[in-house]
C-alpha cells in the first residue's frame, strides 16, 4: 500500500474500532473506506446464511431509499453470490456477473443505477456456519473496476475489520443476553431496584415502579430516589446499614389501602466488583426487593438469587421448583426437558450450597422468614 496513505489508513483503523462502541460511527468509517479506495460508497452487513435475518446493516453514502426498495420488493441481488467465498477472499463483482448482464437485472435498475454504481469489491469479513459479515465497496461505471492498489488497501484494513466485527457480534450477544435477563426481571411481581454506591437507581423493574407509585416514590433509572422524606429516609438508612454490615435488612412501609410493602435491602457481592474500575459508580452496590407482606415466597426466591449470583434463567428455575411438586412438573412448567432442568439444578445447588430440592426449599423458607421479621 502507498506509504503516503498510511496516516489516513491509521486514522481510519482507529475510527473502525471506535465504531464498535458507538455504532453511529460506522457510517463515517465506511465513507472513509470508500474514500481511501477511490470509491463512491461502502456498506457492511451481518446476516444469517439463509438471509432471513439481518443483525446489522450500515451504510456509507448508500441511498437508504434504494436499500429499502431492495428489501421491500425482494429484488434478486446477483452480487450476493459472493457469500459462498471464504472469509478474507476479495471478490470482484465483474467476476460474478458481467456488467452487460448486470444491466439487464432488476437489481441494477432499482438499486445500482439510481446511485450511479456499477462495480463492486466484496469481501466476507466474518464467515461462520450460520452467519456472514460482508463488506461491499462500490463505484461508478466511469471509475471502472477495482485495481490491485485498491485491493491491497482493503486487504490492509481487513484484519481490523474482522476484529471489530467479531467484537461487535460479541457485544450484541451480551446486549441480547442482558435484555433477556432484564425482561425476565421485569415480568416478576416482586419489585426489584438496584442502587449504585451513591444510592442512585440503576434499574427498577415494572413491579418496583408500580409499588413505588403506591408509596408516592419516584423510582427512575439514573435518578436518585425521591418522594416523601420519611419513606426515602427509611430506604436510605436501610441501604447504609446493608453496606456497613454486609447483611440484608428489612423495613415496612404502609400503603394508602392499609396494607404494607416490605422492603429488603441486600448488598451485592461478587469478585467482579472487588477490582478497581473507572466505572465503579455504575456498579450495583445493593438490591432492594419490594413485596406485599402477604406474598413473600417469590420475594424470597429473588433475594436468594441476588445473594448467590443466580442468573435470571436460574431464578425462573428456582421459582418453578418451589411452585411444583417435583422435577417433572417443574420441567413442564418451564417448557424444557427433565435432563435440561437437571443441568440447571446442579448449577443452582452448587451456587446456593445445598444438596438437593429439599435443601433449596428450606433455604428459601429461611429467607422468607427474614422478609417479615415483625410477623
Amino acid at each position: 500500500m502507498p506509504t503516503e496513505l498510511e496516516p489516513e489508513r491509521d486514522a481510519l483503523v482507529g475510527l473502525i474500532y471506535d465504531a464498535v462502541l458507538d455504532a453511529s460511527l460506522w457510517s463515517a468509517a465506511l465513507e472513509g473506506i470508500a474514500d481511501i479506495t477511490h470509491s463512491a460508497a461502502a456498506l457492511i452487513h451481518g446476516y444469517s446464511v439463509d438471509r432471513s435475518l439481518y443483525t446489522f446493516h450500515d451504510l456509507g453514502r448508500i441511498d437508504p431509499e434504494c436499500k429499502r426498495r431492495h428489501e421491500l420488493y425482494h429484488v434478486t441481488n446477483p452480487w450476493m453470490r459472493s457469500n459462498r467465498f471464504p472469509a478474507g477472499q476479495m471478490v470482484h463483482t465483474d467476476d460474478l456477473i458481467e456488467l452487460s448482464q448486470l444491466k439487464r437485472t432488476a437489481f441494477y435498475d432499482d438499486v445500482l443505477r439510481p446511485q450511479n454504481l456499477a462495480h463492486g469489491l466484496i469481501v466476507n469479513v466474518v464467515s461462520r456456519l450460520e452467519l456472514r459479515v460482508s463488506l461491499n465497496v462500490e463505484r461508478s461505471e466511469r471509475s471502472g473496476p477495482f485495481s490491485e492498489r485498491d485491493t491491497a488497501i482493503l486487504s490492509s484494513l481487513l484484519p481490523h475489520l474482522r476484529r471489530a466485527s467479531e467484537l461487535r457480534l460479541r457485544m450484541l450477544d451480551y446486549q441480547e443476553a442482558a435484555r433477556a435477563e432484564r425482561d425476565a426481571l421485569d415480568a416478576l411481581s416482586t419489585g426489584i431496584i438496584t442502587f449504585d454506591a451513591s444510592q442512585r437507581v440503576l434499574f427498577a423493574n415494572s413491579a418496583a415502579r408500580a409499588q413505588g407509585e403506591e408509596l408516592s416514590l419516584r423510582v427512575l433509572a439514573g435518578r436518585d430516589l425521591s418522594g416523601p422524606p420519611s419513606a426515602v429516609n427509611f430506604i436510605r438508612a436501610l441501604f447504609a446499614d446493608a453496606l456497613r454490615s454486609g447483611a440484608a435488612g428489612t423495613c415496612r412501609l404502609p400503603r394508602p389501602d392499609g396494607r404494607e410493602i416490605g422492603i429488603t435491602m441486600t448488598p451485592v457481592r461478587g469478585r467482579a466488583f472487588d477490582h478497581s474500575s473507572h466505572h465503579k459508580t455504575a456498579s450495583p452496590a445493593a438490591v432492594a426487593l419490594l413485596v406485599d407482606i402477604s406474598r413473600t415466597g417469590e420475594a424470597a426466591s429473588a433475594l436468594l438469587a441476588a445473594r448467590h449470583g443466580l442468573t435470571a434463567a436460574e431464578l425462573r428455575v428456582v421459582t418453578a421448583l418451589t411452585q411444583s411438586s417435583g422435577m417433572k412438573t417443574a420441567a413442564a412448567m418451564l417448557g424444557i426437558s427433565p435432563n435440561t432442568l437437571k443441568s440447571h439444578t446442579k448449577r443452582i445447588y452448587a451456587k446456593v450450597g445445598v444438596r438437593g430440592h429439599a435443601g433449596l426449599v428450606q433455604s428459601i423458607a429461611q429467607v422468607a422468614r427474614t422478609l417479615d421479621p415483625l410477623g
